[in-house]
């Protein structure tokens, strides 16, 4: 289908209109496509600089009164549309609903809607705690006659995911359907719920109310999704239920880089979509951030070529080395973690910054207790971002944007200026040019107080603690007070003090207790507990620890970039894993395929693959199986790269 060119009298603001003409061609087309569109984008297509300039023409060619939602899996990428939008010029106010998944269906379909069907909601509606609700999990399988140390919770959540849509559990054993049930039904007998039953009792409102369809069409008639390759069933039918009831759908994503599979996801929602008769696609082609070589080496994963190619000005081709495990020195995966280090040391000597390495497993306990007691030994720090992970949910990001500015300075512009400064002045410390550039580590941009102000306000409001004389102009100058003090802290400093003075400024225990949500009632008791193991300020921000190793799983790391990419354990049997004496089935070979892909794919100048012939079993022993096929199916694509 030929895309429609852009409307040739559309205005938009400046920055706007500079950054669609700055886009690559395909980019550009999409951005300007009228109507349905699935937007295919592979590993540094730019999908990110897409999608939002995408939402900001839509808001640009749509009535006043109407809107946009663009839906996101966490709550960092949701206020990262905001965030890039503003800088772009647009001020979309409500017109805008940059969501999670779940704050979407709780705040535009249940809150306002819910109350014209019988599906169970109430504003004060407990959300159950994990504790509580695996409790309630345990009591369920348990009566449905599930062994006790049986704890499936992928597959209840896969079934109960299905079971919400509607789908045929033919199948499925009947103990689990039944333990599903009882769940749901505990639920509402407490009168309570879970985060998973938002998106389920969303989709019961826009099936059985047809006015609720219409008036949520009417204000949004633009849905943007992003990572639609990771979409359960429940979602999808949501984005149809609104399909049919007139709303113009964007589903962005990549069917290669599909990782949920074992809880519902499935790449033919994706799919679905691009079949149909009523949608365009549009696939992003370049890859802006790996060299030729890194884009090779993916080609290779896959086993087939989907087309991408490197920026051709990216002159850098990248790098992919192989550190072989030989037989003499195999020592099963003790061998891999000390490999790990020394590689690690030699990039830290050649300048590259720690917290720019990624060490990447997959999944394998025995491999992680020895990378990190390899990492341990060496003195060699590593954030496993499980230990010091500041909390989610909207206070946590208003605290953690606090800090951002706090580290920031100033931002650039006048209505960030303190009293009396001079227009177009701006504080903040610069790189010092004898030191290594460090990457960006986050894509969260500093916001001016008075935008920290203005929810403050509004936080305020909501839990009934404004004063009489309160406006957001005062709060400014309030949080000028803490957030401009002088003896500003450096990214890498310890962040106790300063988060103490911030929680207590914001008066967050307070707006905490009176919270309906869940994640701002425990966010204080989080962030400090946080605080305690050793949290940066560069952390608090929302950006990497400064000085420290990444260690996580391929599935941690998806939508992430790092300099160095290192990928230990690469032996078959563990990657792709597979059982001894057994065959390894196609459709479990191919999701893992597509795990090691986005594993490969983080990487924006070298991936390094530590390959070995043996590994241990716990049930089966030191298993000798060979290195990793995958090694083997990137050396015959980027055999040029050593």
């Amino acid at each position: 289908m030929q895309l429609k060119p852009a409307p040739a009298s559309l205005r938009l603001p400046p920055a706007l209109a500079q950054e669609i003409a700055d886009l690559h061609p395909r980019q550009r087309q999409a951005v300007h496509h009228q109507g349905n569109l699935v937007l295919v984008a592979g590993p540094g297509a730019g999908k990110t600089r897409t999608l939002v300039a995408r939402v900001g023409q839509l808001l640009a060619t749509t009535s006043p009164h109407r809107g946009v939602a663009a839906i996101t899996y966490t709550d960092a990428a949701a206020a990262e549309v905001s965030t890039r939008l503003r800088i772009l010029g647009m001020r979309p106010g409500r017109r805008l609903a940059s969501r999670t998944v779940h704050a979407f269906c709780l705040h535009h379909i249940l809150r306002p809607y819910a109350r014209f069907t019988t599906v169970p909601y109430a504003d004060d509606l407990p959300v159950l705690s994990d504790t509580e609700a695996n409790k309630l999990w345990a009591q369920a399988t348990y009566t449905a006659g599930l062994p006790v140390k049986d704890k499936p919770e992928a597959l209840l959540t896969k079934i109960r995911r299905l079971m919400a849509a509607g789908h045929n559990l033919q199948g499925y054993q009947r103990q689990y359907v039944n333990a599903v049930h009882l769940y749901e039904h505990s639920l509402i007998d407490r009168g309570c719920w879970d985060f998973d039953a938002m998106p389920g009792r969303a989709l019961a409102v826009l099936r059985a109310s047809e006015p609720a369809r219409d008036m949520l069409s009417a204000r949004f008639p633009h849905l943007v999704v992003d990572e639609y390759q990771d979409l359960n069933p429940v979602l999808h039918s949501v984005v149809t239920e609104l399909l049919m009831a007139g709303v113009h759908v964007t589903a962005v994503g990549d069917p290669d880089q599909t990782m949920y599979a074992f809880q519902g996801a499935d790449i033919r929602y994706f799919k679905e979509l691009h079949e149909r008769d009523d949608f365009t696609t549009v696939q992003l082609l370049v890859n802006f951030r790996s060299g030729r070589n890194l884009v090779a080496a993916g080609r290779g994963v896959l086993g087939r070529d989907p087309g991408y190619r490197a920026d051709p000005d990216q002159e850098a081709p990248g790098t992919v080395t192989l550190e072989r495990i030989s037989d003499e020195d195999d020592r099963d995966l003790v061998d891999h973690a000390q490999r790990t280090v020394d590689v690690i040391r030699q990039r830290i000597a050649a300048g590259t910054l720690p917290e720019d390495i990624a060490v990447l497993y997959p999944g394998n306990k025995n491999l992680l207790e020895h990378l990190i007691k390899a990492l341990q030994t060496a003195d060699l720090p590593c954030d496993m971002e499980r230990t010091r992970k500041i909390p989610s949910g909207p206070l946590a990001d208003f605290v953690s944007a606090c800090t951002a500015r706090r580290l920031a300075g100033p931002v650039p512009g006048p209505e960030d200026l303190p009293p009396h400064a001079p227009d177009g002045e701006a504080g903040g410390a610069t790189d010092s040019p004898s030191e290594p550039k460090r990457r960006r580590t986050s894509a969260q941009q500093a916001k001016t107080v008075r935008e920290l102000a203005s929810t403050w306000h509004h936080r305020r409001q909501a839990a009934g603690i404004t004063l009489e004389e309160e406006t957001p102009r005062s709060l400014a100058r309030d949080l000028l007070t803490l957030l401009d003090a002088p003896d500003r802290e450096a990214a890498e400093d310890d962040t106790t003090a300063f988060l103490d003075r911030l929680l207590a400024h914001l008066s967050v225990d307070q707006l905490a207790s009176l919270a309906p949500d869940l994640r701002d009632q425990q966010a204080p008791s989080d962030f400090r507990t946080a605080a305690a193991s050793g949290l940066t300020m560069a952390e608090l921000a929302g950006e990497r620890a400064p000085g420290r190793i990444v260690l996580t799983t391929y599935h941690s790391a998806k939508g992430r970039e790092f300099s160095v990419v290192v990928l230990p354990g690469l032996v078959d049997g563990l990657m792709p894993f597979y059982f001894a004496n057994q065959n390894l089935p196609t459709r479990s070979l191919e999701e893992q395929r597509r795990n090691f892909y986005v594993a490969v794919t983080r990487a924006q100048d070298e991936v390094v693959l530590i390959a070995g012939d043996r590994f241990t079993d716990p049930y089966h022993g030191v298993r000798i199986e060979g290195r990793s096929q995958f090694v083997d199916d990137i050396l015959n694509q980027a055999s040029n790269s050593f």
